[in-house]
């Protein structure tokens, strides 16, 4: 029992040290960086992207511009469609990720239920054999009891017949 509880114990550590690396890297720049150029390989955000620019310029000094190219006329279908694939995506790995933890708690479920069964098991035929040892030693006293008994009856009768002689 206490390997299974150790390597559960580790299974654990090591998912959760999986998980707060794959955290360290979603935050880290790097990936941020990775997954912008990936999204900026669609035109539409592209165009995003500059016009996030112009703004960002246009409230940081109204006189200066970011690009000096035109911006092109945006596709609003086009960035309907982005969203909605973005959003889709995003619920998908979201579900996943639900399921995922849903398998893993109906495991830890079972696995308390095991857990719990065995140490009643434990428990009972601990205390069944500390009862029998208690009826046994009950017993035992008993019978050194009427044993005394019987001796302390043998030696007062013989002290009696001694004394009558």
């Amino acid at each position: 029992m206490s390997k299974d509880n150790a390597s559960s114990s580790t299974r654990s550590e090591a998912t959760s040290h999986n998980l707060h690396e794959l955290a360290a890297e979603w935050q880290g720049n790097e990936y941020r960086d990775k997954v912008r150029v990936e999204m900026l390989k669609q035109e539409v955000l592209q165009k995003v992207e500059q016009i996030t620019c112009c703004l960002s310029a246009d409230a940081k000094s109204p006189n200066a511009a970011c690009d000096p190219k035109p911006v092109a006329r945006l596709d609003w279908d086009e960035l309907y469609e982005v969203s909605a694939n973005v959003m889709d995506v995003y619920t998908k790995e979201v579900d996943d990720s639900l399921a995922a933890l849903d398998k893993f708690y109906r495991k830890q479920y079972l696995w308390q239920e095991a857990a719990f069964t065995i140490d009643s098991h434990r428990g009972a035929l601990r205390i069944g054999t500390a009862e029998d040892w208690m009826r046994n030693k009950e017993a035992h006293l008993e019978y050194m009891r009427q044993e005394l008994s019987s001796s302390a009856q043998v030696i007062k009768k013989t002290i009696e017949e001694l004394s009558q002689k």
